[in-house]
């Protein structure tokens, strides 16, 4: 596995091997959401839990997670279409971010939302579902291979995805994204399932009974 180096000293963003879930290359708690983790770590996390609470936990599917950030909108964001609004609900590159790490945040937004790198889950306000996070602080990994034309040819009633491909598919946007990469509408579908992705990439759990 692998994380993103943004040592304070060095001002700069760059890949080292040494990190993983529990040395992310910044400060972490229990109250952070898990990073560094494969699809696979996702995977065996959901089947521990299962085990453990006798009830069934999986990744949701790519259709579910889009269902559940957007919340009814039919915006860029699941709060309207101004970016500079996100700092209302999202931890992404802002402000703060650019104060750590001014030569890689060119992308972000201006206004700050008090975080350079993930946050406490549950510090910004939550969609119409009341659910959080759901845009910024850690990219989040599906159930679904990634199939590039697989919606223009699936039903509209919950699609659960090719059931082929060597790439799994992340949604979401994470501490160190920028506006476009923040949308609903962002799909990442290079990621295989064995590769930790670095300190931007989580999940998230859904319950089916």
């Amino acid at each position: 596995m692998f994380g993103w180096d943004c040592e304070k000293k060095r001002l700069e963003c760059g890949y080292k091997n040494e990190y993983s879930w529990w040395n992310t290359g910044f400060e972490q708690t229990d109250e952070h959401p898990v990073v560094c983790v494969s699809w696979n770590d996702a995977v065996a996390f959901c089947d521990w839990l299962s085990k453990k609470e006798s009830k069934t936990y999986r990744l949701p599917t790519e259709a579910e997670w889009e269902y559940a950030c957007r919340a009814g909108t039919t915006t860029r964001y699941y709060n309207g279409d101004d970016p500079e609004a996100l700092a209302n609900v999202a931890n992404v590159a802002d402000a703060t971010y650019k104060a750590k790490v001014p030569n890689a945040a060119s992308w972000g937004i201006k206004a700050s939302d008090g975080y350079a790198f993930t946050s406490p889950v549950g510090r910004f306000k939550p969609n119409a579902f009341g659910l959080y996070d759901m845009h910024g602080n850690a990219i989040q990994w599906c159930a679904d291979s990634f199939g590039d034309n697989y919606y223009e040819k699936s039903g509209v009633e919950d699609p659960e995805g090719p059931g082929f491909g060597s790439c799994r598919v992340c949604r979401g946007s994470c501490w160190d994204s920028g506006i476009v990469d923040a949308r609903v509408a962002r799909r990442y579908s290079w990621f295989s399932p064995d590769n930790g992705q670095g300190n931007d990439v989580g999940f998230r759990v859904a319950r089916t009974q």
